[in-house]
């Protein structure tokens, strides 16, 4: 089976394309992705496959950032967001009631 998906040995990448009913080989990955790029190709338009002993790498998706919820209020002033307790200096009494 595998000699006549791989009929030669230092192609141990395959690449068949649905639309076409055309298949090539290659000799790394990266050719292979090249070759998928200069065609346009999508996912459902091909199929990848590789010998056995090597191993497909699919490039990694960068990850998105969930957004946070923000209150209106964070919205409009950002720096409003960490709050300080008042604290008042105590003074000595304004109205003396001796005093004359």
């Amino acid at each position: 089976m595998s000699a006549k998906l791989f009929p030669w040995d230092s192609f141990p990448y395959r690449l068949d394309f649905t639309d076409k009913s055309r298949v090539a080989w290659f000799e790394c990955q990266e050719h292979m992705d090249k070759e998928i790029a200069r065609c346009n190709l999508k996912s459902k338009d091909y199929k990848a496959s590789c010998k056995r002993g090597y191993k497909i790498i699919k490039p990694e998706k960068p990850k998105t950032q969930k957004r946070k919820n923000l209150k209106r209020s964070e919205l409009l002033n950002p720096n409003m967001k960490t709050l300080r307790p008042l604290t008042f200096e105590k003074q000595p009494k304004l109205l003396n009631v001796n005093h004359v």
